[in-house]
């Protein structure tokens, strides 16, 4: 089969590798869409700690191929990979943490993932879908399901305000989230207008670009006195700064973008943090128990009712061939995207 293969930081090809075979207790998706997450291009471009690898972990598919204890009824069935594989018996797995699993593996990151025409998973690992359910859509399950994450996280309820800080693929989620759940105010900043104008028309009720005003006199003016929830989802020092900043006291705080670790934090972000008594949470995947939680079954629902729009989202396809200069293209900041979607059957 043709799969996209990370060989080492900066290089990655279309080529030919083995059809898997599926084990015991595992299944065959074939893959028909693809999404492209910020973090595989990261491994791209900064490195990663697993050579060779087949990157993808936002994919949707169908099942070919069953392994030993696994039913042939779901042969033909549609599913999503839902990516994290833990090992159910540490600590954390028995608290329902499971992103905190001591022992897991990842579809993807730590083991051949959906960049390819096939992939071999757990049969716990296919979230089964229904038929009409649209597969690019699917493949967008996943990101879906961190913000909604992000939410729970954040203890949002309905009738709050919020702020969005950086709406890239995963804000734009939260977003549509937060609208969902009926939040009475929702702000979005970003650098990018093509952004905002998503966030718009996905639900946010004020856009703002920090290059062009005061985020937080902006907020104050609109609010008072600051939201009751700020998400960080730029991985940006200075969005996150801004997080402490526009939430009102005693108001919740989550982190979802990744920063750069080599990046630091001047202790006023601690002082103004302890004076307001905020909520302070990182957000690191998207399970809750049972596994893999309410966050997957709810995107499912969200999308078969409309409410979740992830057509809006998705700015790019290509075929699964071109992924080696798709992602030299973004790493290099030359091509302006939301979700890409990577399809195996679509020709060069």
């Amino acid at each position: 089969m043709k799969a996209v293969v990370l060989e080492n930081k900066g290089v990655i090809t279309y080529q030919d590798v083995p059809t898997p075979t599926p084990s015991k207790g595992h299944l065959l998706l074939k893959v028909k869409a693809a999404s492209i997450c910020g973090s595989d291009v990261s491994r791209y471009a900064k490195g990663h700690r697993v050579y060779p690898l087949i990157l993808g972990h936002e994919v949707a598919g169908m099942i070919t191929a069953v392994g030993e204890d696994v039913s042939d009824d779901l042969l033909g069935k549609h599913a999503a990979i839902i990516p994290l594989i833990p090992c159910f018996h540490c600590m954390e797995c028995q608290r329902g943490y499971y992103s905190a699993c001591h022992n897991y593996s990842f579809i993807g990151s730590r083991q051949a993932g959906g960049f390819a025409e096939y992939v071999e998973i757990p049969e716990q690992n296919a979230l089964i879908l229904p038929d009409a359910l649209p597969l690019e859509s699917a493949a967008l399950i996943e990101p879906s399901t961190v913000a909604r994450h992000i939410l729970d996280l954040g203890n949002f309820q309905p009738g709050q305000t919020a702020v969005v800080l950086g709406v890239g693929s995963i804000g734009l989620m939260v977003v549509q989230w937060l609208r969902i759940l009926k939040a009475s105010l929702i702000i979005c900043t970003d650098v990018s207008e093509a952004n905002l104008a998503v966030a718009h028309k996905l639900g946010a009720h004020v856009m703002l670009n920090p290059h062009q005003m005061d985020v937080k006199a902006e907020v104050f003016r609109l609010t008072g006195n600051g939201v009751d929830l700020s998400v960080e989802a730029a991985g940006v020092p200075q969005a996150l700064a801004q997080t402490i900043q526009v939430t009102r006291p005693r108001g919740s705080v989550v982190l979802g973008g990744n920063q750069p670790l080599d990046a630091s934090l001047p202790m006023q972000f601690i002082e103004d943090l302890m004076r307001k008594e905020l909520s302070l949470n990182g957000c690191f995947m998207s399970y809750s128990a049972p596994f893999p939680g309410h966050e997957w079954t709810d995107t499912v629902q969200a999308i078969q009712s409309g409410e979740l729009n992830m057509d809006a989202v998705i700015s790019h396809h290509y075929p699964l061939s071109t992924a080696p200069n798709v992602f030299e293209e973004i790493a290099a900041h030359r091509l302006s995207h939301q979700k890409i979607i990577l399809l195996p059957e679509l020709g060069t």
